[in-house]
């Protein structure tokens, strides 16, 4: 996969995509082959291998907490610190959460619960929390499923964003007039190979 580009990864149910992009995100560990970054091999054994090499997955089921806030969601684990002190600097995580959603243009409001949130809305939050990890390659793993025909274009315009800003994405789906709609390129996979990479 390129930098700045959309590639779609698609096959039948069974045809090793999910199994593939665990590998890639450290979910699960290569027993063999190379993954490459910047044509140097890199060693992934655990999502947090993952995300220091600058790589999210967005699963279908979304890893949010309802019952938190956008931005402790987005910043969770990573909370910014009063100095020495131990506690939660929020007028500082709500800033930072406020300027990882205005780079992507959405107005959600960082304080709202999850819990209030469209299925759409929680999406944007999960590109935006990807994004403040430094993220340079963002899978997204049957994002439009539970999307209405307008969100699912508010999806492909922030993919598209993310694109010209450099954002590498793979674009897991089974809906082939989204691929054609969005992707710069086509991975097939068929019985855990790669059959070929095409332009769209």
């Amino acid at each position: 996969v390129y930098p700045g580009e959309i590639l779609a990864l698609v096959g039948e149910n069974g045809a090793g995509k999910s199994t593939l992009m665990h590998v890639l995100n450290g979910v699960l560990v290569a027993d063999q082959g190379r993954i490459l970054i910047d044509g140097q091999p890199v060693a992934i054994h655990s999502p947090r291998q993952a995300l220091e090499a600058g790589i999210t997955m967005i699963h279908q089921e979304l890893a949010l907490i309802p019952q938190m806030t956008v931005g402790q969601n987005i910043y969770l684990g990573r909370e910014p610190l009063l100095g020495k002190t131990g506690l939660v600097d929020w007028k500082r995580l709500y800033s930072m959460a406020r300027q990882a959603l205005d780079r992507l243009g959405i107005a959600t409001d960082e304080r709202a619960l999850i819990t209030d949130l469209s299925i759409a809305d929680r999406q944007m939050v999960e590109i935006a929390k990807a994004l403040s990890y430094q993220a340079r390659l963002i899978v997204l793993d049957e994002p439009t499923s539970s999307l209405t025909e307008r969100e699912t274009e508010t999806l492909f315009r922030l993919m598209r964003t993310l694109r010209s800003q450099g954002v590498t994405l793979i674009y897991i789906s089974h809906r082939l007039e989204e691929i054609f709609a969005l992707a710069d390129r086509i991975a097939v996979m068929r019985d855990g190979q790669l059959i070929d990479v095409r332009p769209t």
